[in-house]
């Protein structure tokens, strides 16, 4: 008896234990196995998922069916860029400079005097989809719709100058709110202190063991610091950078706890003595870390797993170590080089984010969000870095990389395997990590090709390093010795692998230049899309789901209307955007080419190559339309001289979407399904209101 002799009923229970890609298989094998799929709103859910990159929410109150529907619903409409459902945020309290986007919670930190400038004394917080009238709770009746919006802000108020926070709403109910308060009459000794709250309360969090973590007494001065908190599992790293002249000796401290037991997490706190190694860091995962290196113009991948954990004691030291619990060390396990600078060019800054954090296992989360269908999937987040750079002319410019959280773990884990390969040389990082960092031991898209030429999707993967999609595993324990890791690496026997820009970065990054001095916002990512409000006026969300992408294209051409042939679309397969021209007539302007943008400010400003096609060419002479779309699926080159030594190639799809903004916005963030614009003062140094764009209706 074949397949097909089966009944649908137990056809459907074969098709419910496979997976994305074996799905698309069999509904392409005949007409009623297509049917079959076609019609389940499980299976049809499973493929939404995969396509969209989210993940979802077993502990959603919403039937399978209604969470397809909304899935559907939502990803039209960011598709469309339909921004029409919106509300105004008024705002209670005057705000500082703080703030945190995340898990539909609005952070914004407040400031009690109009003269404050760089110090905050108080954070309030807001859950976006409750402004809404019809996703207010039940009890709240018709009388919400009413309501002030600026009432559903809560604020909590600690007595203390507030530095910085961090919050995992969705998965621990959880906020980590930073603290100073001098502990001397001269005002110059502070205590730093980590509260752990329970958002929903204010509380003290009860899964802390100890709510407030000690994170030191440090010489202080208000506007010379700078904190950054991220939360992933049990995990918090906490990275303090120090700016206090001439007093603290290692100005830069990075520390991670298990904020559930209140202990660190890692071995030894890793601090430097030059204040501009680095200062911000992207969680891979929960024992897996990436931070931008300044002075070595690269990314640091470090692990802190299990299988880094230090050897058990011998019976010499089994004394000593009675009632320590054994943590794993923090290691580094590759180095990815980043484009090489011109000699007269110097990094000033880099900054990073990667929005929403990695989850811990299903059993560490201790809170469980019944509202939401599904969540963007942390694995195929898009992270954002700027680079600020110093060129030998005089002037400033700021590049913005763009590179999957999937992508970094594919090459480390590829790196890693390299290494175990005793026919393969590895390289030890000497030089600036001798000299800067001490170890303080005191303190899916691999399969993804083209349905018509049958070639891979540029930037889906990488051929080098050939891998075949599975998620990232642990690696297995590599030889120990009793030196530790810091004398290793002094004495050269540390063994860290670098891998060279060519080999890892232009098939899976894409780069633009900022046509700004520098991003005064960086909360501008979420899962895939990145927005932004650009100097032409209009709304921008790039969409950096290949997926999702060559879909699109496809359901366009099987219904007769392929991509480009309506007003403002646009598709660059093979591009090339010479900017030297450009590029030098700026630079005795003073503003290093910040007019200048590497993606287009128009599209009928493009330099069009070979395979460009669409409606929008330079020679149409229609005006365009209020929507315009442009997708970019070759290879893009920036000749900019003064800044790199070769050409700036990247490689990594996306579809970029604009509209007009709406309204005198400064900047735009972005969360799940909430675009956030924000009007500014008359001095343009604080946000005066918000405005939250609803992308594809309720969640309910």
């Amino acid at each position: 008896m074949s397949l097909l002799h089966l009944p649908d009923e137990l056809l459907l229970q074969v098709a419910a234990r496979l997976d994305f890609r074996d799905l698309l298989t069999l509904q392409e094998v005949c007409a009623r196995l297509y049917d079959v799929v076609r019609s389940d709103a499980t299976l049809q859910y499973t493929i939404e998922l995969r396509v969209a990159g989210v993940i979802d929410n077993t502990a959603s109150r919403l039937v399978l069916g209604e969470r397809l529907r909304i899935l559907r619903r939502k990803e039209n409409a960011w598709r469309a860029l339909d921004i029409a459902d919106k509300v105004s945020l008024p705002l209670r309290h005057r705000p500082s400079g703080i703030y945190d986007l995340t898990g539909g919670t609005f952070l914004l930190g407040e400031r009690r005097f109009i003269d404050q400038s760089s110090t905050t004394d108080a954070v309030n917080l807001i859950r976006l989809h409750s402004v809404f009238p019809e996703e207010a709770n039940d009890t709240e009746g018709p009388e919400h719709a009413a309501r002030d919006p600026s009432t559903y802000w809560s604020k909590i108020d600690l007595k203390r100058q507030v530095i910085d926070v961090g919050l995992a709403v969705q998965e621990h109910d959880l906020i980590a709110i930073v603290t100073y308060s001098y502990v001397n009459e001269a005002r110059l000794l502070a205590s730093i202190d980590i509260h752990l709250l329970q958002h929903s309360t204010g509380q003290p969090h009860p899964n802390a063991a100890i709510p407030v973590l000690h994170a030191g007494n440090i010489h202080y001065f208000p506007g010379h610091c700078s904190v950054m908190l991220e939360i992933s599992g049990d995990t918090l790293c906490f990275l303090l950078n120090n700016y206090f002249p001439f007093i603290n000796a290692d100005p830069v401290a990075f520390t991670i706890y298990n904020w559930k037991t209140g202990h660190a997490k890692v071995g030894q706190r890793r601090s430097c003595s030059d204040p501009t190694m680095f200062n911000s860091f992207v969680l891979l995962s929960p024992d897996t870390i990436a931070i931008p290196m300044i002075p070595l113009n690269s990314l640091e991948i470090c692990q802190f797993a299990e299988e880094f954990a230090a050897p058990p004691a011998t019976l010499e030291t089994e004394g000593e170590a009675a009632g320590e619990l054994e943590v794993p060390k923090m290691k580094t396990s590759c180095i990815l080089e980043l484009p090489a600078l011109d000699l007269g060019a110097t990094v000033l800054r880099m900054t990073c984010r990667c929005e929403p954090n990695p989850r811990g296992p299903l059993f560490s989360a201790t809170h469980a969000n019944g509202s939401v269908p599904y969540h963007s999937d942390p694995e195929q987040a898009i992270m954002i870095l700027h680079l600020h750079l110093r060129l030998a002319i005089g002037t400033t410019r700021v590049y913005t990389m763009i590179v999957h959280r999937a992508s970094l773990l594919k090459v480390m884990q590829a790196a890693l395997a390299r290494k175990r390969d005793p026919g393969v040389t590895v390289t030890t990082p000497q030089g600036f990590l001798d000299q800067y960092i001490n170890l303080d031991e005191d303190d899916d898209m691999n399969d993804f090709l083209d349905d018509e030429v049958g070639q891979p999707v540029p930037g889906a993967y990488h051929e080098f390093f050939a891998y075949d999609g599975a998620a990232p595993q642990q690696q297995p324990s590599e030889s120990r010795s009793d030196v530790d890791e810091f004398e290793r690496e002094k004495m050269g026997t540390y063994e860290t692998i670098k891998v060279p820009w060519a080999e890892w970065g232009p098939s899976v990054t894409r780069w633009f230049q900022d046509e700004l001095s520098g991003p005064r916002w960086i909360t501008t990512t979420c899962g895939q899309r990145f927005v932004r409000i650009r100097p032409d006026g209009r709304m921008h969300v790039y969409d950096f789901n290949s997926l999702a992408i060559r879909r699109f294209i496809s359901e366009r051409s099987m219904a007769g209307q392929p991509f480009g042939a309506l007003p403002g679309e646009v598709m660059l397969e093979k591009q090339y955007y010479d900017w030297s021209s450009r590029l030098d007539a700026d630079e005795g302007t003073g503003n290093g080419g910040a007019s200048a943008s590497v993606e287009g400010a128009e599209l009928g400003d493009l330099v069009y190559g070979e395979g460009a096609r669409g409606s929008d060419q330079p020679s149409e002479a229609s005006l365009k339309p209020a929507r315009q779309v442009k997708v970019v699926l070759g290879t893009t080159m920036i000749a900019d001289p003064a800044s790199w030594q070769m050409n700036l190639e990247s490689a990594l799809p996306y579809m970029e979407t604009s509209v007009p903004s709406p309204g005198d916005y400064e900047s735009v963030l972005v969360d799940e399904d909430i675009i956030l614009g924000l009007e500014m003062d008359e001095n343009g140094r604080h946000i005066s209101k918000v405005v939250l764009h609803r992308i594809g209706g309720p969640i309910a």
